[in-house]
């Protein structure tokens, strides 16, 4: 696996792998289409990794650095806000093993004024897929380009599937899961995210911290 340095205000590569290669190279497999892994599995030490540090505070509403890019987040929690009239909404949060994809920021397709807020300390790692037609990773870079447009495809589906869901179950379930998310949130924001009243999401914390 190759590592190359490149010095830029928030990015830089290391001299040696990655300490997560075992896991960084799990996660790029999974999200292979089946008959595409054999080509991961023949190209991993070739493999050329940015790694990418965004400070906690950070709000960014265009990232070119991830154009064409194969993302992963590494360490900490980004969420995503959207502005609907004069209402801050948040959609979803992506935190450690997801992978993260800037169309939904993309200055030329953000019709709603989307942000992404870095919530904690985040590291990424990201593999730039635009290579040229005679470079031997071209197959394993088309196959990361087509499921990178299937997956930004389906992904606000199922955020939509997940609201279309029982309100106090999938309430509930996310503030447990996402307890520090959550604690982090100004209460209106969190019900708009989550779609619920601010009477309802005192009744679902409670229920969601008394039964952790």
């Amino acid at each position: 696996m190759l590592i190359r340095y490149i010095h830029t205000t928030r990015r830089f590569i290391l001299t040696q792998q990655p300490l997560h290669t075992a896991e960084i190279l799990n996660i790029l497999k999974e999200f292979l289409h089946p008959d595409d892994r054999v080509l991961l599995t023949n190209a991993s030490e070739e493999l050329v990794f940015e790694k990418i540090s965004l400070p906690q505070g950070a709000i960014e509403s265009k990232l070119p650095d991830l154009n064409n890019h194969i993302t992963i987040v590494m360490k900490g929690v980004i969420g995503v806000s959207h502005r609907l009239d004069t209402l801050l909404n948040w959609s979803h949060f992506y935190t450690s093993g997801d992978l993260l994809f800037n169309l939904e920021i993309h200055e030329e397709l953000n019709k709603m004024e989307s942000k992404w807020h870095v919530l904690e300390e985040t590291v990424l790692y990201s593999i730039n897929t635009n290579v040229p037609d005679e470079h031997p990773l071209k197959k394993l870079m088309v196959a990361f380009k087509l499921q990178r447009s299937l997956l930004c495809s389906y992904q606000y589906q199922h955020y939509i599937n997940n609201h279309g869901l029982d309100r106090r179950e999938y309430s509930v379930k996310w503030i447990r899961e996402h307890s520090k998310i959550a604690a982090g949130l100004p209460r209106q924001e969190l019900a708009n995210f989550l779609g619920i009243s601010n009477s309802s999401l005192k009744s679902f914390l409670k229920e969601a911290l008394t039964d952790a």
